[in-house]
């Protein structure tokens, strides 16, 4: 009888779409051509943008960003708080603390099952 090695235990980890980065096709595709991927890339982007370019996506009317936000990482609570937001700052002071919160999930989460 012939002994066969034992599959080696494989760990899975599911986090939240927000700690990750959108498909390909769904990347956000800024005026200049460049491309965001994540939310770290938005709040990177945010950090120097001009508030004359963050009004080219955000307005009283529309709000880009939150659009993305709620369609491609699924995080609508997160979008209506980007919409109150009114300067690149606001919105990227709003991102950050929402990914503090997450990432704090997260890790206790992983405390617990260590």
């Amino acid at each position: 009888m012939k002994k066969t090695a034992k599959a080696p235990k494989v760990k899975v980890t599911i986090t939240k779409k927000i700690l990750g980065k959108a498909p390909e096709k769904y990347s956000f595709y800024l005026q200049d051509g460049r491309v965001l991927r994540s939310i770290y890339d938005l709040i990177d982007e945010l950090e120097t943008m001009t508030q004359d370019a963050f009004n080219q996506y955000v307005s009283d009317v529309e709000n880009h960003f939150a659009n993305w936000v709620n369609d491609v990482f699924e995080e609508s609570e997160l979008a209506e708080d980007m919409r109150r937001a009114r300067t690149a700052i606001e919105t990227q002071r709003t991102l950050l603390k929402h990914l503090v919160r997450e990432l704090t999930k997260e890790m206790k989460k992983h405390k617990k099952h260590a």
